[in-house]
């Protein structure tokens, strides 16, 4: 069975550089396309490797899903990837960040996003 990876990110450019970059580690794709989205999907399914979240989408923020993930015993040992623009963690207030979460700038580069993906699965 592929390992899979929900990339939830309200810019369709963002989630099909995420998505090439995913394809090329054989990674199975499922998106979402804002924070809401996300939460249902892992809410049916969580049989996933790996969380590519972008910070801010609409609806729910990806923090937020962050801290769904976090919060759900079947979900908490899922990696999560935070793909953002933003350089701060200022909006971190209050959400577990631990080990299985890691920081991509968005603007890093597909090299830097597939050293992310395999760094977050232990792909070294």
């Amino acid at each position: 069975m592929p390992e899979r990876v929900l990339i939830a990110d309200d810019d369709r450019d963002a989630r099909v550089l995420w998505t090439a970059v995913a394809e090329a580690e054989n990674l199975k794709v499922v998106e979402a396309e804002d924070g809401r989205q996300a939460i249902e999907i892992l809410t049916g399914d969580s049989d996933f490797n790996l969380v590519i979240l972008d910070v801010n989408m609409p609806f729910v923020e990806g923090y937020e899903v962050l801290k769904h993930i976090r919060q759900d015993d079947r979900l908490k040992h899922i990696p999560v990837i935070i793909s953002t623009a933003d350089r701060t963690t200022r909006g971190l207030t209050g959400i577990p960040v631990d080990d299985n979460t890691s920081f991509i700038n968005k603007a890093s580069g597909l090299d830097n996003m597939r050293r992310g993906i395999a760094a977050a699965l232990g792909r070294q």
